[in-house]
């Protein structure tokens, strides 16, 4: 069984990295049939699913018969969680020096490589702030911003007036959001425990959670540019709050947790200021332009006076 499952996978990568090539032969003609074409999604979503993985050392054994272009398909695969951005994509001899367990781990190692291991301590935790949200973040003046390096990257960084927290960009449909939930099953299933561990995706997913109280925090992670979908930010809101309540909280994520934290208590003043511009620009600058306009008003009569 896993013989034909093989061959039918390695067959379909091949044929659909053709298609996507626009130089699609007799061979592969079936793939282009609108039948199958229809079914993709559903393919795509079932091709990564943990529970259909077959071990690589089955793939290997048939790719010794035929040339299938494996690291090119999982290529043009992580491309589709590219919302737009320019990544910082591992380098080709380094994927193909890699042997995954399965096409699954494959992929989850194209996104994030080999990210150095972070290190919490864990001791603050029972010391930590409320999380925060979004709009919270901004009204204490940490901006969220787009990151360019690997994906499902997280950091947070310290400026004089202003912090930024930059997120990878993800860009959701019915199959990433399934490839996000069968990766961090398979770290739930293979990642170490303390001091360090393996839950990059699952410390990502945790912190957009997080960052998702209400609508409007979607709303604002659309406008920032780091989640895109065809989903409503009531869909988004819920997919994520969902996914969080089954997650293993990761280093990465108890790593930005802190920092929050100490960005909270180390500018207690600049963020009682900022909350206050936050909340009443829109009423000063209203203020300003009417004292500006009845300014106007009365040097007009003023000088009407005058003559």
């Amino acid at each position: 069984m896993m013989f034909l499952d093989g061959c039918f996978l390695l067959q379909y990568m091949h044929g659909l990295v053709q298609y996507n090539d626009g130089s699609i032969n007799a061979e592969f003609a079936l793939f282009a049939n609108r039948a199958v074409l229809s079914t993709g999604p559903c393919m795509l979503r079932d091709i990564f699913m943990l529970e259909n993985q077959l071990p690589w050392l089955v793939l290997e054994a048939l790719m010794t018969f035929t040339h299938v272009p494996v690291c090119q398909f999982v290529a043009s695969m992580a491309f589709i969680f590219d919302a737009g951005s320019t990544i910082t994509r591992l380098p080709e001899d380094e994927i193909r020096r890699y042997r995954p367990p399965h096409l699954l781990g494959f992929l989850r190692y194209y996104l994030i490589g080999n990210m150095p291991p972070t290190y919490p301590n864990y001791e603050f935790v029972k010391h930590l702030a409320l999380a925060s949200s979004a709009i919270e973040l901004a009204e204490i003046g940490v901006q969220l911003t787009a990151s360019n390096k690997r994906w499902f990257d997280m950091s947070i960084r310290k400026g004089y007036l202003a912090g930024e927290l930059s997120l990878t960009q993800l860009f959701l449909n019915d199959y990433t959001a399934s490839w996000l939930v069968n990766m961090a099953a398979l770290e739930a299933c293979t990642s170490t425990g303390w001091p360090s561990d393996g839950y990059t995706i699952s410390s990502y997913i945790s912190l957009l959670a997080m960052l998702m109280d209400k609508e409007e925090d979607v709303h604002e992670l659309r406008a920032k540019h780091l989640v895109r979908s065809f989903f409503s930010n009531q869909e988004m809101l819920d997919l994520f709050k969902g996914l969080a309540c089954h997650l293993r909280l990761g280093a990465r994520y108890f790593d930005i947790l802190k920092k929050i934290d100490d960005y909270k208590r180390g500018r207690p003043v600049r963020i009682v200021v900022h909350k206050f511009l936050y909340k009443y620009f829109k009423n000063i600058v209203a203020v300003l332009s009417i004292a500006g306009v009845l300014v106007g008003v009365f040097k007009t009569i003023l000088s009407l006076k005058q003559y």
